[in-house]
């Protein structure tokens, strides 16, 4: 919960216009002899006296948050000192138009309210200022705007092919590969050399063999290799579905954007190399990103989506390539909006790396999109198109994360795979 801010009280003059009628009035009602008069004077000396009264003490103002599975929970709490009549509140969600409400002080001391949950990733939720009021209207304090912000997680999808690099580390791992090892997948049957380990003596294959006696036949098997994998953010861009959003990039009324379909493509791609046994590093696109260094294991894991969470946009930001390991497979998450990154795609390819465009740009909605709109999008789309085209012509594999049949397409990548 953000810290309350505080402020001091502040007079509107009608207490003391008040009182001064009230004099006035007691004046002469008392000069002239009049009672009548005088008693009028009174209850406005009275209700003078009320506002003139200054509560003790300053009111604050506090917002926090909490996220559920299908809702952020905003809570505001005002604490206000005796005395204090009315609390005005002005609220707006996801930077839209304030809704002022006007409540009692005993009803501001703690409200909440249940927002949809609309994007994922760090973002402000709500935004509160207000007032209290005291003495009859007479006496105001202002309250600084109080932020209420929520870091949401993405959804755990899954991913259930892999695309391999063209060549395994030596490490052992979770794939079969292409020599001679101490994996568990059978290779062949041949005859003992130096080298060979005694437990792999299969004594039924050497009674069997129509050799001398002192030939001893042992099993060979296929080792096992890890992939060392890397997912690479492009967290430039965060464009929505709405087309006519994408300049004022409105957050209650853009769509689903595209880090909302990134973040929950690179935590599913690490989680799948991860419970597969391989090593995974991610790497933010931007020079400011942040990054996580190669490894594996649970903790990795959860260190990666730690970091893909709080992954924020970053417009007109210079992108730095980040050092990749030695034939590894590199997963490039991005809209392909411009040709800086489809060239470092290529490059890597060119590098001997395996690549995997995964296009998390979202499918477009035109409405609201006027003719100027539905053009500029048109010849986007047209050389965006064209990019992934020539990305295909030089080997990389390009994957839409919100096509349903993405996993078919890194199992058919998967299987055109080269020797490794």
């Amino acid at each position: 919960m953000s810290a309350p801010t505080q402020q001091r009280w502040h007079r509107r003059g009608g207490g003391a216009a008040l009182g001064m009628l009230a004099i006035v009035i007691l004046g002469v009602g008392l000069g002239f002899g009049r009672a009548d008069v005088a008693l009028l004077g009174l209850p406005l000396a009275a209700t003078a006296a009320i506002a003139l009264r200054r509560p003790v003490g300053t009111a604050s103002l506090a917002v926090g948050t909490r996220v559920g599975d299908d809702a952020v929970v905003a809570e505001v709490r005002v604490a206000a000192p005796a005395g204090v009549d009315l609390v005005v509140l002005s609220s707006g969600a996801y930077e839209e138009p304030s809704t002022t409400v006007v409540v009692g002080a005993r009803q501001a001391r703690s409200m909440e309210a249940r927002l949809p949950v609309l994007h994922s990733g760090p973002q402000e939720v709500l935004r509160v200022h207000g007032r209290v009021v005291a003495a009859g209207g007479d006496l105001v304090q202002h309250l600084e705007p109080a932020v209420a912000r929520a870091v949401v997680a993405p959804a755990r999808e899954r991913v259930t092919s892999l695309v391999l690099p063209h060549r395994l580390t030596n490490r052992p791992g979770g794939h079969a590969a292409r020599r001679l090892g101490d994996g568990l997948d059978f290779r062949d049957l041949a005859p003992f050399a130096p080298g060979d380990r005694l437990r792999r003596i299969d004594w039924r294959a050497t009674a069997r063999s129509p050799r001398s006696d002192s030939d001893l036949i042992v099993r060979r098997m296929d080792a096992t290799a890890e992939a060392a994998a890397v997912i690479v953010l492009d967290s430039r861009d965060d464009v929505g579905a709405a087309i006519a959003e994408w300049a004022s990039d409105r957050p209650a009324r853009k769509g689903t954007s595209s880090l909302d379909l990134a973040r929950p493509a690179a935590a599913a791609i690490a989680a799948s190399y991860l419970e597969a046994g391989d090593r995974v590093a991610f790497h933010d696109l931007t020079r400011t990103g942040a990054s996580a260094r190669s490894g594996g294991g649970r903790r990795k894991l959860e260190q990666i989506r730690a970091v893909v969470t709080r992954t924020t946009a970053r417009p007109g930001a210079s992108i730095t390539a980040p050092v990749l390991p030695a034939a590894a497979v590199v997963h490039l998450v991005s809209t392909f909006l411009d040709e800086d990154v489809a060239d470092l795609a290529v490059l890597w390819r060119s590098a001997g790396h395996r690549v995997v465009a995964v296009d998390v740009l979202p499918a477009p909605s035109l409405e609201g999109a006027d003719d100027a709109h539905r053009l500029a999008h048109r010849v986007l789309l047209l050389e965006r198109a064209d990019r992934l085209d020539r990305l295909r012509r030089v080997g990389v594999t390009v994957v839409p994360w919100q096509d349903a049949d993405r996993d078919v397409l890194l199992r058919q990548a998967e299987r055109a795979r080269g020797p490794r």
